[in-house]
């Protein structure tokens, strides 16, 4: 894994055991997450990203609101 950002996040989940699927998918909504913000750092961003992230997935995205 290239960022070192991700890469801490995965070794916090691998310590807490979460199962491997689901370590894959949440890095897998963040590394999203953070491209859809251009690769800014998650701790410069705040609710109004994050809103905008969630109507993106639902708008363009055709992901359901509850995933």
């Amino acid at each position: 894994m290239k960022s070192p950002f991700l890469t801490m996040i995965a070794e916090q989940m691998y310590l807490k055991r979460y199962a491997k699927s689901t370590i894959k998918a949440y890095l897998y909504w963040i590394a999203s997450f953070i491209r859809f913000n251009s690769m800014r750092h998650p701790t410069t961003m705040g609710d109004n990203e994050v809103e905008l992230f969630l109507n993106h997935l639902v708008n363009q995205q055709n992901v359901a609101p509850n995933t």
